[in-house]
């Protein structure tokens, strides 16, 4: 495997104009994880699709380690419509919940002294972190296999922001070279990159046309008033 480098979560919220928005990208994570990520939608209400690949985290072989967790910010008034997850990798052996906090936690004792906090994610000013995971070892997604989600929101834009994946690795020791972090259900490393997301609401084409309209009108019946 890839040893993984440092996790840094770089500028969390990064607006791009809509029209410079492609409606479909392609992450690759340091050859473990390909995201795809992809928005359907128009005037402030869109879908937002995420398809993660295992293309090299867990142990393989049935072990029942892998992909457990996904990570996305939302703003915060935004209103969730719906909202779908992935079946268990095994059938009928857990299930995936859906959730949301202030990001995404996965110190054993964050405020102890010496806290590891690098698989950790904080939601920017703003926005609320919206959590996916895999409830019980028959729900994590193997090497080799890929989970769905999706998210429908009113009240947003189309834009670019953090993503996270989790990887769940049990009582096992991720590959040399690659950070983790251990909590009370095993051990665990985050993969983040910047991938189409919800943005905080930015006014429509339209609507910028009535506020200049609107504000000519009055400009004119104030010129009206001094001529009077």
């Amino acid at each position: 495997m890839v040893a993984k480098n440092a996790l840094k979560i770089g500028a969390l919220a990064v607006a791009l104009a809509f029209c410079g928005v492609a409606n479909a990208t392609v992450s690759d994570l340091t050859g473990q994880y390909q995201l795809t990520t992809s928005y359907t939608g128009s005037n402030g209400t869109y879908t937002f699709n995420y398809a993660v690949t295992n293309l090299g985290q867990g142990y393989g072989n049935g072990s029942q380690t892998g992909f457990d967790g996904l990570t996305v910010f939302i703003p915060t008034g935004a209103t969730v419509i719906g909202h779908s997850e992935p079946a268990p990798y095994l059938a009928g052996q857990g299930y995936w919940s859906y959730g949301q906090s202030n990001g995404l936690e996965l110190s054993l004792n964050p405020n102890a002294p010496g806290a590891n906090l690098s698989q950790n994610m904080t939601a920017p000013s703003g926005y609320t972190s919206v959590n996916w995971w895999g409830q019980y070892t028959g729900s994590v997604y193997q090497i080799g296999s890929t989970a769905e989600f999706s998210i429908t929101l009113s009240g947003v834009s189309v834009g670019s922001n953090a993503v996270g994946l989790s990887t769940y690795f049990g009582g096992g020791t991720p590959p040399n070279g690659q950070q983790f972090v251990n909590n009370q259900y095993g051990n665990y490393t985050t993969f983040t990159t910047n991938a189409l997301s919800a943005v905080a609401a930015v006014p429509e084409p339209e609507t910028y046309a009535m506020m200049v309209a609107g504000l000519g009108l009055v400009g004119f019946m104030s010129r009206r008033r001094r001529k009077a």
